[in-house]
């Protein structure tokens, strides 16, 4: 297997097919529906309009309600959507640990990435950053060491994910006219140029150097 898996030529080849599995399944296909279901099904369609019609036979104020429903409750939907998600995901990995293949692809990766202060380790979880910087932050835990832990959280963060895409998309149409697709562009690459020069520049601190 080791022969396989590690093989100068097919081990990224296979690793990225399985990655594609892990992030089909678990922010893709089934993770979409889960979080469709929490927030569109079970907070959209149940739990807020319950909440609404039941502060509103009470009497309440239209702002109390506005904050109850809308606020809070629609708050606490969006954030929980990401819940299942989290645990696909965290079983997938499981799995992966459990059959040794994470220990092979970090010793795959861990040469590269040893030179910008970081784990091999860390790629599963920036990988999965670019979907959603949660789950991708959140499955560093998988990571044992807690100094490559604590840089993979930091640097992880500066990943342009599916969420800071249409922010970045929107601020550089407003404020840049025809050049916003370069400027978008940019704004990309240096997103992932940051967790390069920030591992870089925490590899050299007191507190993660060693």
């Amino acid at each position: 297997i080791d022969q396989i898996v590690t093989n100068r030529i097919l081990a990224l080849p296979i690793f990225a097919v399985i990655m594609f599995l892990i992030y089909t399944i678990s922010l893709g296909t089934v993770g979409d529906w889960t979080v469709g279901f929490m927030n569109d099904t079970l907070f959209g369609t149940w739990i807020i309009p319950a909440a609404t019609e039941g502060l509103a036979s009470l009497g309440c104020t239209d702002w109390l309600i506005s904050l109850v429903a809308d606020g809070i409750l629609g708050g606490v939907g969006s954030v929980l959507g990401f819940v299942p998600q989290m645990l696909i995901l965290f079983l997938l990995l499981s799995v992966l640990e459990d059959c040794g293949y994470m220990s092979r692809i970090a010793f795959i990766m861990d040469r590269l990435f040893r030179k910008f202060g970081l784990s091999g380790k860390s790629f599963i979880p920036m990988l999965v950053g670019t979907g959603c910087s949660v789950p991708g932050i959140m499955a560093s835990r998988t990571i044992e060491n807690e100094r490559d832990r604590r840089m993979t959280i930091i640097t992880t963060s500066f990943i342009p994910c599916g969420a800071k895409l249409p922010v970045i998309a929107l601020i550089s149409g407003v404020m840049f006219g025809r050049e916003n697709a370069f400027v978008a562009t940019g704004a990309f690459f240096i997103g992932m140029a940051a967790v390069v020069i920030s591992g870089l520049m925490l590899k050299k601190t007191k507190l993660f150097a060693g």
